[in-house]
């Protein structure tokens, strides 16, 4: 059984780990950094995800996946310009939204 659920895993354990290693270390580090830091160490962490993934991800993934994890290193350069910072996150959210509406068994009407 362990074997058939494998094959629809994105992550190995080794991978599965660096990411969880990342997160906790992360939510540590925000103890000392100022509060606008939690959100460069989040977006960290989803680059990261997205490289991981990305190439066992599905076509209904792999688009939202391409076109992000390149916008998320011009982001951190943006941390400066919070407006400008923003409108980035808002855009990833409407973003991650429009993959979550792909992989929805819901259709258009909500039914």
């Amino acid at each position: 059984m362990a074997e058939a659920m494998s094959e629809n895993w994105v992550l190995k354990e080794d991978e599965a780990i660096e990411l969880l290693a990342l997160l906790i270390t992360s939510a540590r580090i925000q103890m000392d950094e100022p509060a606008h830091y939690g959100p460069l160490r989040l977006l960290t962490a989803t680059e990261r995800l997205s490289s991981a993934i990305l190439e066992r991800a599905s076509d209904k993934s792999r688009g939202f996946l391409q076109g992000n994890i390149e916008r998320i290193p011009d982001m951190h350069m943006q941390m400066s310009d919070t407006e400008a910072y923003a409108t980035g996150l808002d855009e990833l959210c409407r973003q991650v939204a429009q993959c979550l509406l792909r992989h929805s068994p819901l259709t258009e009407d909500g039914s």
